[in-house]
């Protein structure tokens, strides 16, 4: 499993520490109801991509360190990034901390598809029936890190 982290929880990892991610100030609901559809037991998750799997190449990585990792697999869930990225927007529809729940009307998102969406996060499927699978845990654990590297041009390098 790969996972992009700043050096500050190359840090926690290094003191022999679990990194465990605090709750988002720009994706709180998003990330709190993420934790509840998958039953996690985190204020946030971690998020991280499969070797050998496609990746989401749409984004940036703000974060300076890259992590490969052996988790067991009972600590991993994984979701459809492209299901995943459509609930964060659907997001913007819904009653207030009410995740599951459409506010008044709406003509890009209905009721169905966003419980279409909530299901399809909800079940867990073998690796290779994703087509770009994003990684959900709880945690990193030290005895998980396999190895790590610095990007040596991140902009948060020298701090």
């Amino acid at each position: 499993m790969i996972t992009y982290q700043s050096e500050a929880v190359l840090r926690i990892l290094k003191s022999g520490q679990v990194y465990r991610a605090h709750k988002s100030l720009s994706f709180g609901k998003q990330y709190g109801a993420l934790v509840d559809i998958l039953q996690l037991k985190c204020e946030s998750p971690v998020f991280g991509c499969l070797k050998y799997h496609r990746k989401c190449t749409n984004g940036k990585v703000s974060s300076s360190v890259k992590f490969i990792l052996d988790v067991p697999s009972d600590k991993v869930k994984l979701t459809e990034y492209s299901v995943w990225a459509d609930f964060l927007y659907a997001q913007k529809f819904t009653r207030g901390e009410d995740y599951a729940h459409i506010s008044g009307e709406s003509q890009e998102l209905d009721q169905e598809r966003l419980e279409k969406m909530i299901h399809s996060l909800k079940k867990q499927k073998y690796s290779w029936q994703y087509r770009i699978p994003q990684v959900v845990m709880e945690e990193i654990r030290p005895e998980w890190v396999i190895k790590y590297q610095i990007h040596p041009h991140s902009p948060f390098r020298y701090l």
